[in-house]
């Protein structure tokens, strides 16, 4: 709605309200939104009660039919890249359906095809930031790190399950 004929010279109607309309909304009596078993869970509970998955580690060298045999067979949606002892990248099932698609999987290295320098979290980060970050980045899964070695992953599919065990029981 354009409010242009209030008093908006050259400001787009999107951004503002007028005075009168400030006060109005400061005078809004709207119930303090319940804080139960999910909100305490989401924002106390840190990722490590997820008991998360040890991570499929490979090289930046290996191929990606490595990685691919590895996800199928023991259905991970990724595997975590070292490169020297660090972490280089996450390679994941976008990743090898965006970036390898048509492509001889025994030739290309992980290092070639693999998103680098991913989002990482720590032991002790809540399941809010988890969530936060997955739904900033766009990403399903993300390393866990201890002293920048990984030591595991967490999932959208892992934060549910223990969303589901913990907070609707």
């Amino acid at each position: 709605m354009n409010k242009a004929g209030r008093g908006a010279q050259n400001r787009p109607p999107e951004l503002y309200y007028t005075e009168h309309e400030l006060r109005q909304l400061e005078y809004l009596d709207l119930p303090a939104p319940r804080r139960g078993a999910l909100h305490r869970l989401l924002l106390e509970d840190p990722i490590s009660q997820l008991n998360a998955p040890k991570p499929i580690v490979l090289e930046v060298s290996d191929p990606v039919s490595k990685a691919a045999q590895l996800m199928s067979k023991f259905r991970y949606g990724s595997v975590l890249v070292l490169d020297d002892e660090w972490l280089a990248g996450i390679f994941t099932e976008r990743d090898l359906l965006h970036r390898c698609a048509g492509k001889d999987l025994d030739r290309v290295k992980l290092g070639e095809v693999m998103t680098r320098d991913p989002q990482s979290l720590r032991e002790d980060d809540t399941l809010a930031c988890a969530l936060h970050l997955m739904a900033v980045g766009g990403y399903r899964h993300i390393p866990i790190l201890r002293d920048g070695h990984p030591i595991g992953f967490v999932s959208v599919r892992g934060i549910l399950r223990y969303l589901a065990e913990n907070a609707l029981s």
